[in-house]
């Protein structure tokens, strides 16, 4: 090592009479390792709730949701067709979506009626809490949320009224006409308002009804983050009377609004970091009022201010090194043993999620652990400053 690096690293280890300049290199590194710590955390939490949203908005909703300039869609099938050629695309369905009222016993409720074949929804599976999706191939079966089913008070095999409007026509025109509908099975997404609103309905029953045979076509992606180059595809393949949008832009806002409070919580706890970094200038300031001797001979001897600066640039960096290894490993083995033995429950009647979601990113721990050392740089620089600006010559002039 060079003789600065090896001077600075002593200079970690105080003697007994300078105990107190120790401790407070001690304080400095748990400063910084629980600032580091506690982002590591809060970004991998804030991480994991948001990819559990994602998951459970994707998991009903469409990626690309393609639509007609003139509403409805004439040949459904064949539209689906030609989407599913493309690269990147799963599935390609049709479906009819539109506002109804339920009706069971004195219990009204507004909801929106979702159209779909049964073999375009095994997707849905999986949300599957009681029932069966096939329920959907006979004439009159539905698949509602699990909040709407507690709130009608409705179980599978129990039959309710669906008001469809312009279900009817009478001589004054379009009129709503009501249906009589049996639960076939109920659903949990985890996103309340579409536990509580949504009905799925078979696309040949709302035909009959409406005699819309498709409002739209559903597409499902390989790589959902595709979703915009893909969409620029399949409007090309359709033509100029189709458009259509994507599942980033139609949860814009709820994303834009996590990945605002990410960044904000970010700084907010850079800030404790930032903080933690003041211990460093004082520890360095209090190394170099006691190492005043120390530097003086150093300079006689020929040591030129740029070694000195690096002598207390390396204590004050080192610090740093240590206290951000220290901070970064809790933060991922308290994340870890979060994620692995959820020993964090929440009320799934309020956040329905059961446990706390955390997803580690190496990419935020390394960016985390970058922005420490880049701070904990820049607080050994005036420390480091003042150290170059003692005078040998007053300072062992009585020694």
């Amino acid at each position: 090592m060079k003789y600065e690096t090896t001077i600075g690293l002593r200079y970690l280890r105080s003697k007994r009479k300078e105990a107190f300049i120790s401790f407070t290199t001690w304080i400095s590194i748990v400063g910084i390792a629980i600032g580091v710590m506690a982002l590591i955390v809060v970004i991998a939490v804030m991480t994991g709730f948001q990819d559990e949203i994602r998951e459970r908005i994707l998991g009903v909703n469409p990626h690309i949701l393609v639509l007609n300039v003139n509403g409805e869609i004439r040949d459904p099938d064949k539209t689906a067709g030609v989407i599913k050629k493309v690269e990147g695309v799963t599935h390609a369905f049709p479906f009819v979506s539109f506002q109804a009222m339920v009706q069971s016993g004195r219990q009204l409720s507004g909801v929106a009626v979702k159209g779909l074949n049964a073999g375009d929804v095994q997707f849905m599976n999986r949300l599957l809490k009681e029932g069966s999706i096939d329920t959907l191939n006979k004439k009159g079966n539905i698949l509602i949320g699990k909040e709407l089913s507690k709130h009608i008070g409705l179980l599978p095999g129990d039959s309710f009224t669906l008001m469809v409007p312009f279900g009817g026509y009478s001589p004054m025109g379009a009129m709503p006409e009501t249906v009589k509908v049996r639960v076939g099975g109920i659903f949990e997404t985890g996103m309340y308002e579409i536990d509580n609103t949504l009905i799925i309905m078979p696309l040949k029953d709302i035909e009959e009804i409406m005699g819309i045979t498709a409002t739209g076509i559903e597409v499902k992606l390989a790589d959902v983050y595709r979703a915009n180059e893909l969409r620029k595809e399949i409007i090309r393949q359709l033509g100029a009377e189709y458009f259509a949008r994507t599942w980033i832009e139609m949860n814009r806002n709820l994303f834009s609004a996590l990945k605002l409070e990410k960044i904000a919580m970010f700084i907010i706890l850079a800030l404790i970091i930032f903080v933690a970094s003041f211990n460093i200038i004082s520890s360095l300031v209090m190394t170099v009022m006691e190492k005043q001797k120390d530097i003086a001979i150093l300079k006689s001897i020929g040591a030129k201010k740029r070694s000195i600066m690096k002598i207390f640039m390396i204590e004050g960096v080192t610090i740093g090194i240590v206290g951000a290894l220290i901070g970064s490993l809790s933060g991922y083995l308290i994340c870890e043993v979060v994620k692995r033995y959820k020993i964090i429950r929440l009320p799934e009647d309020i956040y329905y999620i059961s446990t706390l979601p955390v997803k580690i990113s190496v990419f935020d721990i390394v960016l985390i652990a970058c922005v420490t050392m880049v701070i904990c740089v820049i607080s050994t620089i005036y420390p480091s400053y003042r150290a170059t600006k003692i005078d040998p010559v007053e300072t062992l002039r009585y020694e």
